[in-house]
């Protein structure tokens, strides 16, 4: 068994002391093949320094793997067998070893989306709340580089700490239609013909979206395939011609893609004033859409799902990880400089 088949239902972190627990009862070869891959897992990411397993000690519903150092034992793995569930206790040299622990275990998470919980737990206004949702279905995604590769992002030349997702919003149908219900409430004055999604992220949503209002829909393609290709699929351009468009998309950075689209539109002779994303990165986009006419629409933003008023327990991040994200928005060049990177002062795309 390996840790990235390990389901988790509850993680904790306490000073040098990172619990986990699994609801399924493990298996004696289970677990020693599992504490194996974790040892390797440690000793990649972690600490190199980590040598082997020590002898296993085994008591009546617990078993304990300490790990071997050069001239020390001072982290080992815990395993406890309980009636419907096994816990997992690894008790680390340091709260940094913890921290890291902590973040790989975390991804292990098993996604079970609870409005009520979040209705409960937080004090803020929609934004924050569907920024809470996509924490917890693990949307919004984080990276400090160390322990997997920073995101790709501006025509993937750029990095960041912070990703955001909402391709898996279907595979949680609770949230999805929380999300579609407000989007449609949110556009529900918007006079408009047709929807348009861009590939690829947000065709189902935009999909959803048209079913919800019986309008037409097709999609925009983030480029041209060759140079007398259309751009858009599921529709011919003379169809365009005097309609209505509703840009369709599911996330907002700077509205690169979204200007080939809404130029495309209007070279057909369609129309377009708005334009809705589920998530706005807030580094530029908006105005950028503003200086062409077209209004923005969203249902939550980055300053939102920073919000201090979303509990941890719910995005799982840690204070490390929300400063590195901060420190990126204030400023992604001088955070690339920091990084030792190289940033690309990048200019939108025409279509040819």
């Amino acid at each position: 068994m390996k840790l990235e088949q390990l389901p988790i239902k509850d993680i904790e972190l306490v000073n040098k002391i990172v619990r986990v627990v699994t609801p399924y009862i493990l298996e004696y070869n289970e677990v020693k093949d599992l504490v194996q891959d974790i040892l390797d897992v440690y000793k990649e990411k972690i600490n190199s320094s980590a040598l082997s397993l020590g002898e296993l000690r085994r008591e009546a519903n617990a078993d304990t793997y300490p790990v071997n150092f050069k001239d020390k034992t001072e982290t080992q793995f815990n395993i406890i067998y309980d009636i419907e569930e096994t816990r997992l206790t690894f008790e680390t040299q340091n709260d940094e070893e913890a921290m890291k622990m902590y973040r790989i275990l975390r991804e292990q998470r098993i996604i079970t989306p609870d409005l009520n919980y979040i209705r409960e737990n937080l004090s803020g206004n929609l934004t924050e709340f569907v920024a809470a949702l996509l924490w917890q279905i693990g949307s919004i995604k984080v990276s400090l580089g160390d322990l997997k590769p920073l995101f790709k992002v501006d025509e993937r030349k750029n990095r960041s700490p912070i990703y955001i997702d909402v391709k898996c919003l279907p595979n949680y149908p609770a949230v999805n239609d929380f999300i579609i219900s407000q989007a449609t409430l949110l556009l529900s004055n918007l006079d408009f013909d047709l929807i348009c999604g861009v590939e690829a992220g947000s065709i189902s949503f935009a999909a959803l979206l048209a079913k919800e209002f019986a309008k037409p829909m097709f999609f925009a393609r983030k480029e041209k395939h060759y140079p007398e290709a259309s751009l858009f699929e599921g529709i011919r351009n003379h169809e365009l011609f005097r309609k209505k468009v509703l840009l369709v998309d599911d996330t907002l950075v700077k509205g690169w893609t979204k200007e080939r689209v809404i130029s495309e539109i209007r070279k057909q002779g369609g129309f377009i004033e708005a334009c809705f994303v589920i998530f706005d990165r807030e580094q530029g986009g908006r105005e950028a859409l503003a200086k062409l006419g077209v209004r923005l629409y969203s249902l939550t933003n980055r300053q939102a799902a920073l919000s201090k008023r979303i509990p941890r327990a719910i995005t799982f991040i840690t204070d490390s990880e929300y400063d590195e994200i901060n420190e990126y928005f204030e400023s992604p060049l001088e955070w690339h400089k920091e990084k030792n990177l190289a940033y690309y002062e990048l200019t939108p795309k025409k279509i040819e």
